[in-house]
């Protein structure tokens, strides 16, 4: 390409070399024949016009030069950027052809990155939940009351900025396997607690498992309750029962085996304060509670008097019945009617009327026997009608107090509607507790009737059985002709 513009230049400067020679020699001859033959005004114009002619040539083979070299220069150019041209081609065939599979790279990876990134958060989402159910149930856990801030520990697994590192996994997987083991021991401490004054006090702290905790300062032995949100033990505020204080001592200092223990982890020992005291139940049951009561009160001292009479009656009866079975039977006459006289209750009085009267008849003897056990049953059946009429009654008054306490809740619904349920609770529980506590009189009065029913059986049973014992022994000695 060069040595072609090197010819075409070369050839360009001969052309404009000669033709400025030809114009030369043509001046140079024209002032020679100028001696000679002067020229004319038509002559000088057209010589004029030849030079301008001339010179107009010489600028337009310099020019037509310069445009050739330019045109080759331009063509070269035009060589160049198409050889460009065809290596950019090919570099951007290579770079499209890079650009799709590392396109298709690029996808394939991602998915990669989609698919561990939701195993991440899978991963970081059960490690977060574990993480929160483990610091809750160490914040609510007793064991935090002698070892606060264990919760903590698990506070940097539940960020939602940073994956869960295996450290602070292993770190809640230790507090863990710990607090299964605090939770099967029994542990004592001497740490700070709340007394029932709300004064921050300390003492010796006996945790008993995840359940309890008792405590014990210089003379005192109480029951004390986790308290979740300031991760600490007060004293219960609730008072429990003596029974309970009781054997919370003798634990402390090993001389009892058992414990009351509240599986609620204080929720049980709290309800004691919302249980109502009889006397509250009594009053909650209305005006047919006294009636009830007086029933009560009443069958009571039936069932008193009743007792030592039959109790007393019974034991007579049985020594008795042992000591003059052997009289009657060998005709000790004598000695069975003394034995009588010492001794009092229905048995004597009936042997005592045989005895006497062992030599009428056998049908005069009998007849005298049974009028004898006859007048001894008033005193035996004595008051147990009475107790049996308050065995029916008990139960009425607790449906009355039902049929009251229905009405009255009716009454209530009737004028504020359903919307609250204190409003009706004063029938309901007057409904049920009248039932509750008629049943609860009626149904010992009948069992004690019953019972009391059957020792007056076995006694009159007993009475019968001497009373023909001793018409045998008499009609014997009547036949033997005593």
């Amino acid at each position: 390409m060069n040595k072609n513009k090197i010819v075409i230049m070369c050839f360009l400067i001969l052309c404009i070399t000669a033709a400025a020679y030809g114009q030369e020699q043509q001046q140079s001859q024209t002032p020679i024949q100028q001696p000679v033959q002067q020229s004319s005004p038509i002559d000088q114009a057209q010589e004029k016009a030849e030079q301008d002619a001339a010179r107009a040539t010489k600028e337009a083979a310099l020019k037509e030069a310069e445009i050739l070299y330019e045109r080759g220069e331009l063509k070269a150019k035009v060589a160049e950027m198409q050889k460009a041209k065809k290596e950019q081609d090919r570099l951007l065939e290579s770079l499209n052809k890079q650009y799709h599979e590392n396109d298709k790279e690029i996808e394939r990876l991602q998915k990669r990155l989609d698919e561990q990134e939701g195993a991440m958060n899978e991963v970081s989402g059960s490690v977060r939940g574990l993480a929160q159910d483990t610091a809750t149930l160490l914040r609510r856990s007793i064991v935090s009351g002698e070892r606060p801030q264990r919760d903590t520990i698990v506070e940097p697994l539940l960020s939602e900025l940073e994956f869960p590192s295996l450290e602070n996994i292993q770190k809640m997987t230790d507090v863990m396997f710990d607090e299964i083991e605090r939770n099967g021991t029994i542990e004592v401490k001497t740490l700070n607690f709340v007394d029932a004054s709300g004064k921050e006090t300390r003492g010796e702290v006996m945790r008993i498992g995840a359940f309890n905790a008792i405590f014990r300062q210089e003379n005192r032995v109480g029951y004390l309750e986790y308290a979740t949100v300031k991760q600490a033990f007060h004293e219960l505020i609730v008072t429990p029962p003596r029974e309970m204080t009781k054997e919370a001592r003798k634990f402390f200092t090993n001389e009892s085996q058992g414990l009351y223990l509240d599986l609620s982890a204080g929720g049980a020992f709290r309800q004691l304060t919302d249980m109502p005291s009889w006397y509250e139940q009594l009053q909650s049951g209305g005006a047919l509670m006294y009636p009830l009561l007086g029933v009560g009160l009443f069958a009571l001292i039936l069932v008193l008097e009743r007792l030592m009479v039959l109790v007393r009656e019974s034991k007579t009866t049985e020594s008795l019945s042992d000591r003059i079975a052997s009289f009657l039977q060998t005709k000790k006459w004598n000695e069975a009617l003394r034995l009588c006289n010492e001794k009092k209750g229905s048995l004597a009085d009936v042997l005592k009327a045989g005895i006497n009267h062992r030599h009428e008849r056998v049908e005069v003897l009998e007849s005298v026997m049974a009028e004898a056990i006859q007048s001894t049953l008033p005193r035996l059946e004595r008051n147990m009608s009475a107790l049996q009429i308050l065995g029916m009654v008990a139960p009425l008054l607790g449906l009355l107090g039902t049929v009251t306490g229905m009405i009255a809740t009716f009454q209530m619904i009737t004028l504020y509607g359903t919307g609250d349920p204190k409003i009706m609770s004063g029938g309901i529980s007057e409904a049920l507790v009248t039932t509750q506590y008629g049943l609860i009189v009626a149904i010992p009065i009948i069992l004690i009737h019953g019972y009391f029913q059957g020792r007056i059986d076995n006694i009159i049973g007993n009475l019968e059985e001497k009373a023909i014992m001793l018409v045998n022994a008499a009609r014997t000695g009547e036949t033997s002709g005593e």
